[in-house]
């Protein structure tokens, strides 16, 4: 399945908002359109945009405002970023590249002008989020839970460990309803959650249900359901299946994601409530601490930056914790990542905990 790419417009003239919006969605990008910043601010979270078009002059929130608020967000602050503008003062243009602002365009532009600049800056973005797809992989393959991908009907996606779960390949898998796999009860009870789920809320879904393997065997198992992908007319969803557990099922899975969210999406990993809890539940076992850390493969201070980076910290944090600077972070990070062959933190930590090298 091919996706479009995803463009989100925060523009206040509004005729000149739908030209754009309509210009892209002919150039075949999937495409979010918003009138004001507050609501851009909004959007740009919900909506996880390949690149973002924005004017600078809005009422209440400009451009300016609006850029600083996204790049505060370690989910949003690699995304590429154009400004628009009326103005064609240079101090003006400087101020906003200055800010970290990937490409700015004076209104009134050419289409072609328009279309060109999206196309260089999705070019440069691409690397990143092929980095970020491979890191998701890894995770996805190696998860020791089921996985499954769906679009809230029909199988897009599954893990082996699913796989083995219901006793099926993928070639029998992909593309079959998901009622399938679920007793009537479990799946009536999914799809409710689906239809009456709040978009301000990624977890759909957190309970019991029994599901039904290819050779008709009925299994109970605990289900998380979360938003995974959104698009202006499509969403994307994953399901984690574990061992089923009353006892745990009216657990708050926030809490598990907010510790670990920072850590992934650093790393620029789309990653959902449920996956979070899942990773969350094994690295939250029990508590780390980093000045207890003795291996000698890595240094003092790498294990120390190891540690804290499992905990979910930004590296601003970790800097201030071990009263260092956010590059010395940086370099502690990437020779970590030397040293264990890793292509991302989430790479080290798989290792360190496989070769025993972190005490928990």
């Amino acid at each position: 399945m091919n996706f479009q790419k995803k463009i989100l417009v925060i523009e206040d003239d509004e005729r000149l908002g739908t030209t754009i919006q309509n210009i892209l969605i002919v150039h075949k990008y999937d495409v979010c359109y918003t009138n004001n910043g507050a609501s851009g601010i909004q959007k740009a979270f919900e909506y996880n945009p390949d690149l973002i078009l924005c004017d600078i002059n809005m009422d209440t929130i400009d451009g300016y405002q609006v850029y600083r608020v996204l790049e505060e967000s370690s989910i949003l602050n690699r995304i590429p970023f154009i400004f628009l503008t009326g103005s064609s003062d240079l101090e003006d243009i400087r101020f906003g590249m200055s800010l970290g602002a990937d490409d700015y365009l004076v209104k009134p532009f050419a289409n072609s002008d328009l279309i060109r600049s999206i196309e260089r800056r999705l070019d440069k973005f691409r690397t990143i989020r092929e980095e970020a797809r491979l890191g998701f992989n890894q995770l996805f393959n190696l998860s020791p839970v089921g996985i499954v991908l769906f679009d809230g009907n029909k199988v897009f996606r599954a893990n082996h460990a699913f796989l083995n779960l219901i006793s099926t390949t993928e070639n029998n898998l992909i593309g079959k309803k998901i009622e399938a796999f679920f007793d009537e009860a479990s799946f009536k009870k999914v799809q409710y959650k689906i239809q009456e789920h709040r978009p301000e809320r990624n977890l759909i879904f957190n309970d019991e249900v029994i599901i039904i393997s290819h050779d008709k065997v009925e299994s109970q198992i605990h289900l998380v359901i979360s938003e995974f992908e959104k698009f202006s007319n499509y969403k994307l969803y994953i399901g984690i299946l574990a061992p089923g557990n009353k006892a745990n099922a009216e657990i708050d899975n926030h809490q598990f994601a907010d510790e670990i969210y920072d850590l992934l999406k650093h790393e620029n990993i789309k990653i959902s409530d449920a996956l979070g809890e899942k990773i969350t539940e094994i690295f939250k076992q029990k508590s780390l601490n980093h000045k207890n850390q003795k291996n000698n493969f890595y240094t003092k201070r790498e294990n120390q930056v190891l540690c804290l980076s499992m905990e979910g910290l930004p590296i601003k944090v970790i800097a201030d914790r071990l009263a260092i600077s956010d590059r010395t972070v940086e370099k502690h990070r990437t020779k970590l990542m030397q040293k264990s062959g890793a292509n991302n933190m989430i790479e080290v930590i798989v290792f360190a905990l496989k070769n025993s090298l972190i005490e928990i």
